[in-house]
């Protein structure tokens, strides 16, 4: 299918599936939770600081945080994750709801409309199973991309009433996460590709995800001895595969203030996005779109 016509076909499909989106209660549910999540944080936040600074114990909500992230990744790991204050956590709490539903509900319809036929369908029509997963990628990225505008400006504004800086990391974690999530989404389509159904294709996504996460926070755990060394071998060999890897290497170029590191973390997560999206174009080459 000629690059043009596909690239066509991709945006008609992309503007439908926003449309019935937009339409349907599911995004703005998550949207809303992850509005009422954020407002809780900064308010919680807000009355957890005294004369002497922040300090999560007065707080009944942020002293289970401060317990629960402490016991697992130490208070020097707590420390900067509240170093400008409560928006970047608020803004990654706020976030995960509408990203839970956006990367569920596309892996889950592709898998769905891919087992009833609507795939091949197109596939014998204007369309190829190609420009139905960029469409899907599409309406993800823009949706995300919207749903981060309306939580800057959310946050923007409860930092002015409660008179807190939203600090540079957190406007650089707003840019990380949006290629972050791209990576995800990558990863979803390509799930979607290798499975038959739509049930498999879901489980199949969260055990991925799942697995990436259980590397990533084993990483930053505290542990020792054979337990780190074994997590050790395994996440080394797993994080070339894992977006969140080349995320927490843009979080650390972000703490270190160096512009290269966070420059090469993006560009990496790029990379991996492009290259499994590819990945992608090649199963369906492989295997059709019959599920």
């Amino acid at each position: 299918m000629r690059v043009n016509a596909r690239m066509h076909a991709a945006r008609v499909i992309a503007q439908r599936q926003i449309l019935e989106t937009l339409i349907s209660p599911g995004f703005y549910i998550t949207l809303a939770v992850g509005l009422f999540l954020g407002y809780t944080m900064v308010n919680g936040f807000v009355r957890a600081v005294d004369s002497s600074g922040f300090n999560y114990a007065l707080n009944p909500l942020y002293a289970t945080i401060g317990r629960l992230v402490e016991g697992a990744f130490g208070k020097t790991f707590l420390d900067k994750l509240f170093a400008e204050g409560p928006f970047l956590f608020a803004f990654l709490v706020s976030f995960t709801p509408v990203f839970i539903f956006l990367s569920v509900s596309s892996v889950f319809r592709f898998g769905l409309e891919k087992n009833a036929g609507v795939i091949e369908l197109l596939a014998y029509g204007p369309a190829d199973g190609t420009a139905y997963f960029l469409a899907s990628f599409t309406k993800d990225l823009l949706l995300t991309l919207l749903t981060i505008l309306v939580l800057l400006a959310y946050l923007g504004i409860t930092a002015g009433v409660s008179n807190l800086p939203l600090g540079p990391a957190f406007l650089l974690s707003l840019l990380i996460t949006f290629f972050l999530s791209l990576a995800v989404y990558a990863y979803g389509i390509l799930v979607s590709t290798l499975t038959g159904n739509a049930s498999s294709a879901l489980a199949l996504f969260v055990g991925i995800l799942l697995f990436f996460v259980l590397i990533l926070l084993g990483s930053f755990a505290i542990v020792g001895g054979y337990v780190r060394t074994l997590s050790s071998v395994v996440a080394w060999i797993v994080k070339w595969l894992s977006p969140f890897f080349y995320g927490g290497l843009c979080f650390q170029g972000v703490e270190l203030k160096n512009p290269f590191t966070f420059a090469a973390g993006l560009v990496l997560l790029s990379a991996l996005t492009g290259v499994v999206l590819c990945a992608s174009h090649l199963a369906l080459s492989i295997r059709g779109v019959r599920a």
